[in-house]
C-alpha cells in the first residue's frame, strides 16, 4: 500500500504545474525567496548582480577558500540543522557571465535524435479514420478488455461488492462488445510525416507524434514544440512501449528498486554517455543519477500500479568545464496566478534490463557568452554565515505550526556551480551565474504524528548566489 499511495501522489504531483514534479521536495509556495537584510550586494527583487569585479587570480578553490568538509549544528526551537557535508568545487579558473533564452526544437534536432536512438527508423500510427468504428483498436484488443471486464465484475461479485457501485462494467462491456463488431483483426496503419515545425501563431498545433519500430521494438515518439510567452515548457520524448508509463523516482525504496532491477550500471552509464555524444551533446555530462520506476493508472478501475524498474541519468550542460547543478527541482512552481514558470532544461536517457526506456529532453537553452570576465564570488566564510542564518529563518517561518512539531535537516553535500535564473516578471530571458546549493535530507515531526523522512535524491535545501549572497528559490528559479 505504501507504494501505491506514493505513486498516486506522484501522478498527482506530476500533472499539477504547481509543483515541482515527483522528485523534488515537499514544501510549498509559501517559501518565498528570503534575502539576507546585511550588507549583500543585493540588486533587487529577482535580479542577479553579475557586475564583473576585479577578480584576484588564481583557481575557484585559491578565490572562495572553501574547506574541504564544512561541518555546523544550529537549532531555533522549530527547525535544527546538522552539517556534515564534502564541499564541492569545479575544478576551473572561474564563472563568466553568460545569457540565456529558450529556444524550439528544429528539424536537425530531430534527426540527430532519431538517427542515434531509433537507428532512423521512420514514424507511424494507427489510421484511426479506417478504424473508427472500433475507436482504433484491433479485434484482440477488444476482446482482452472485455475479458479484464468480465473478471474484475466476477470479483466484485463474489467480494460482496455491488456490481456497478464503483464500475458499472455491464454498461462497460456492452460498449466494448458493440465496438468488436467493426474491429479489424490487425491494425491499419498510416506513415507519419517526420517534419518538426514551430508556428508562433498558431499554439496548441506544433507537435509531432507517432511511433517507430526498432529491432522488433515498438517506441512512442512525441514532440511538443508549442512554446509561447505564456507556455515555456517543451518537450522531446521517446518511450519503448514494453515500459508504457512515465518514470518516478521514490525516494525511500532505492535499496529495493536496486534489487529489482537486475541493471549493469556501469554498462548502461557508458551506453547513454555514448548515446548522448553521438546525438551531439558534447557540452553535456551526467549530472545525477538513480533507480526510477514506471508507474501506471488502470484505466477501468483507476488503481495505481508499479511497473518496471529502470536506471536514470541525467545530464546538464558544462560551461568551461563547470557543470550546470543538477536538482530534485524542476522550476514548475508558481508564485501567484499571475507568474508565468520557465522550467529548466533536462536531459534524461533511462535504461532497463532490456535496455533504452525512455528519453526526455525537455526546455532546450541558447546560451550566449556575455563577457569574458570572470565574476566576484563571496569568500566561503560568508556564504557559511548566510546559510547559518537564514536557513534557519525561512524554514522556521514555513513551518511555524505549534510548538510540538519539529522539523529537522541533515546537511551532506555542499556544490558549487551554474544555476539558470532569470528576473522575476521576465521568463523569456535569463542568465546563468555561480550559486551555492546545500543537498540533504530533510526530517519532519508533525505533532501527533510519526515522523516524515524525506530524502529525495538531489534535493537543494538552500540556494545562495555565489556573487551577492541573495537566497534563491529553485521552484521559481529566481
Amino acid at each position: 500500500m505504501k507504494e501505491i499511495k506514493m505513486a498516486a501522489w506522484c501522478i498527482a504531483a506530476g500533472m499539477v504545474i504547481t509543483t515541482a514534479g515527483c522528485a523534488s521536495d515537499m514544501h510549498t509556495q509559501e517559501e518565498i525567496v528570503v534575502p539576507r537584510q546585511e550588507d549583500l550586494r543585493q540588486t533587487g527583487e529577482g535580479g542577479a548582480n553579475t557586475d564583473v569585479q576585479q577578480v584576484t587570480e588564481g583557481t575557484i578553490a585559491e578565490l572562495v577558500q572553501a574547506p574541504e568538509r564544512y561541518t555546523w549544528e544550529g537549532d531555533s526551537g522549530i527547525v535544527s540543522i546538522k552539517v556534515d557535508a564534502a564541499v564541492v568545487i569545479p575544478k576551473a579558473d572561474g564563472f563568466k557571465t553568460y545569457k540565456v533564452t529558450s529556444r524550439v526544437f528544429n528539424q536537425e534536432d530531430y534527426d540527430r535524435v532519431n538517427e542515434v536512438l531509433l537507428k532512423g527508423a521512420s514514424l507511424w500510427d494507427r489510421d484511426y479514420e479506417e478504424m473508427a468504428q472500433s475507436n482504433g483498436f484491433t479485434l484482440e484488443e477488444v476482446e482482452n478488455t472485455i475479458a479484464l471486464l468480465e473478471k474484475q465484475r466476477a470479483e466484485s461479485e463474489k467480494s460482496g461488492a455491488a456490481s456497478g457501485k464503483e464500475v458499472n462494467y455491464d454498461a462497460q462491456i456492452n460498449n466494448w462488445r458493440a465496438l468488436a463488431k467493426g474491429a479489424p483483426k490487425e491494425a491499419i496503419l498510416t506513415e507519419v510525416p517526420e517534419i518538426v515545425s514551430y508556428d508562433g501563431t498558431k499554439e496548441g498545433e506544433n507537435f509531432l507524434g507517432g511511433n517507430a519500430t526498432v529491432d522488433g521494438e515498438d517506441f512512442f515518439v512525441y514532440l511538443d514544440n508549442n512554446l509561447s510567452d505564456t507556455w515555456r515548457w517543451i518537450s522531446f520524448q521517446i518511450r519503448c512501449n514494453r515500459v508504457n508509463s512515465n518514470f518516478y523516482n521514490f525516494y525511500d525504496q532505492q535499496e529495493g528498486m536496486a534489487q529489482a532491477a537486475e541493471i549493469n550500471i556501469e554498462s548502461v552509464r557508458q551506453r547513454a554517455q555514448e548515446a548522448v555524444e553521438a546525438m551531439g551533446f558534447t557540452d553535456f555530462a551526467i549530472s545525477g543519477e538513480e533507480y526510477v520506476q514506471a508507474v501506471s493508472v488502470e484505466e477501468i478501475k483507476g488503481d495505481v500500479h508499479t511497473d518496471a524498474v529502470g536506471y536514470a541519468f541525467n545530464f546538464t550542460r558544462v560551461i568551461d568545464g563547470i557543470p550546470v547543478t543538477y536538482t530534485a527541482s524542476e522550476g514548475t512552481s508558481l508564485e501567484n496566478d499571475d507568474t508565468v514558470p520557465w522550467p529548466y532544461e533536462r536531459l534524461e536517457l533511462v535504461y532497463d534490463k532490456e535496455g533504452l526506456a525512455s528519453f526526455n529532453w525537455t526546455n532546450p537553452y541558447q546560451v550566449e557568452k556575455v563577457s569574458d570576465e570572470y565574476v566576484f564570488l563571496l569568500p566561503f566564510s560568508e556564504i557559511q554565515g548566510i546559510f547559518e542564518e537564514m536557513a534557519l529563518k525561512k524554514y522556521e517561518d514555513i513551518y511555524d505550526g505549534g510548538e510540538n512539531m519539529k522539523l529537522d535537516f541533515l546537511i551532506d553535500e555542499v556544490r558549487l556551480g551554474y544555476m539558470r535564473v532569470f528576473e522575476k516578471g521576465n521568463p523569456m530571458e535569463g542568465e546563468m551565474i555561480p550559486v551555492w546549493d546545500f543537498f540533504g535530507t530533510e526530517i519532519f515531526y508533525p505533532e501527533g504524528k510519526e515522523a516524515v523522512v524525506n530524502n529525495t535524491s538531489y534535493a537543494s535545501r538552500l540556494t545562495i548566489n555565489a556573487m551577492d549572497g541573495t537566497i534563491i528559490e529553485r521552484d521559481l528559479g529566481y
